[in-house]
């Protein structure tokens, strides 16, 4: 199976937040700035393979870095991160795949 490459890891992990609803939860305009900033800095790639805990910690940490204390104050932002990383490796599979 050959990696996706960055691009369209980015791609595919941005569409999930292009509706108004995301597993239940909206979608809100913060929420698509935070999801879009942690994949563009995180490595999505090298972090796929983490335990989900620590999924979770680098895609926080991505955004904290580019907008400190965001999360304090954005729990709807806070809760798609949290969603991502947990659906990353199901995520990332289809592109994999494609790419192979």
């Amino acid at each position: 199976m050959t990696m996706p490459t960055a691009t369209t890891a980015t791609d595919t992990l941005l569409r999930e937040f292009e509706g108004a609803w995301r597993d239940d939860m909206p979608v809100f305009g913060c929420c698509r700035k935070a999801v879009r900033t942690a994949v563009e800095r995180a490595d999505t790639l090298g972090i796929v393979a983490l335990d989900a805990t620590a999924r979770v910690q680098a895609l926080r940490q991505a955004l904290e870095e580019e907008l400190p204390g965001h999360l304090e104050a954005h729990r709807c932002c806070a809760g798609h991160l949290a969603d991502l990383a947990f659906d990353l490796p199901e995520l990332l599979a289809p592109v994999a795949t494609d790419e192979g």
